[in-house]
């Protein structure tokens, strides 16, 4: 039999590959936290059976049979089914009977790793089962795959949500670790006073931490309330379990907010550096300006067509008026240095 990681395909693959239940993504059932993988005939059986473990089924929310599925014939709460169809981007976790669901922000998963860009995975959690949704296929989730390949055991199904959420913070880590090497290197330029294309790198890393930051400040802050027990009761599993990723997202949080800050400080020093070269110019210009102007009120006098202008009738009158022209120049020169414009 072939081993669990040889048989992991790609999350955004699988679901053409069982024409019986389109949309479906991958299927396992969890017995002493090892993963085993499930077919689309082994789902129903799966669910009735009693003591079998607990199932994790995950959909693409974009196939009309999966969207049936859930609203039809997953053993699920009214509320737990709005919340994997709904189209409301907004993170939340909710209570439903016999467990929570909720909407989580999670890092598009391209080709070549995880992207900068934002997706959304809806989940219901009970005690047996988990369904999860998405519209693109997500990092997080892939990370998850690859950890089942490798044989990472899962317990119970808020082991799952706690494994996810951890992808999904290791990985705004690594962004993070980008976007603090590209302000590094944008300091540096400005330091050295290197022209270069600063604004244009600053532009889209204070863009992506601010969209970091979002997602983390609203995911941390509903951990947090779950995290926190109402008065006389005991912390729950799930309250535990949100009481560690509220930490873990407050420090990758605060990491995030310290890059938007410096990007900030960035931008504003290039400003000042740029309004700094354009008051150079405007100075070389002024200056140039100053220069010229006596030489051309001369010349502009000497082009009049009146009578009785200068150097007209004697010899060497072209002359004259050039070195007229150069004395200007020279006396403006002088002035400006008695009075160390030009210094």
């Amino acid at each position: 039999m072939p081993s669990l990681a040889a048989r992991i395909e790609p999350d955004n693959t699988v679901a053409a590959a069982d024409p019986e239940f389109p949309g479906l993504s991958f299927a396992y059932r969890f017995r002493d936290g090892l993963a085993e993988p499930l077919t689309a005939q082994d789902i129903p059986g799966a669910l009735a059976e009693p003591g079998g473990g607990w199932i994790w089924i995950h959909l693409s929310l974009t196939d009309s049979f999966a969207r049936d599925w859930i609203a039809q014939t997953a053993p699920l709460p009214d509320r737990a089914r709005q919340i994997l169809l709904s189209d409301d981007d907004h993170q939340l976790l909710e209570p439903i009977e016999g467990g929570v669901a909720g909407v989580f922000a999670d890092l598009l998963r391209e080709f070549a790793g995880e992207s900068r860009e934002l997706g959304r995975l809806h989940f219901a959690l009970t005690d047996t089962l988990v369904v999860s949704g998405r519209r693109a296929a997500l990092g997080a989730i892939q990370r998850t795959l690859d950890a089942l390949g490798k044989g990472k055991k899962l317990p119970d199904a808020i082991t799952l949500l706690e494994e996810i959420v951890s992808h999904f913070a290791d990985a705004v880590a690594l962004v993070a670790q980008e976007l603090s090497d590209t302000l590094d290197a944008i300091e540096e330029s400005l330091i050295d006073e290197v022209s270069g294309d600063e604004r244009r790198r600053l532009g889209p890393a204070r863009r992506t931490a601010v969209r970091m930051h979002r997602q983390l400040s609203t995911l941390r802050l509903l951990f947090r309330r779950w995290s926190t027990p109402d008065e006389g009761t005991s912390p729950t599993r799930i309250g535990l379990t949100s009481g560690r990723l509220a930490q873990r997202l407050d420090g990758l949080d605060h990491e995030i907010v310290a890059i938007q800050e410096r990007a900030r400080l960035l931008q504003d020093e290039i400003a000042a550096k740029l309004a700094a070269e354009t008051n150079r110019h405007l100075f070389v210009l002024t200056v140039l300006t100053a220069f010229l102007l006596p030489p051309t009120l001369i010349s502009g006098i000497f082009g009049m067509n009146v009578s009785d202008l200068p150097f007209t009738k004697e010899g060497g009158g072209f002359f004259w008026a050039m070195g007229l022209l150069v004395f200007s120049i020279l006396a403006v020169y002088a002035v400006m240095r008695l009075l160390r414009i030009t210094r």
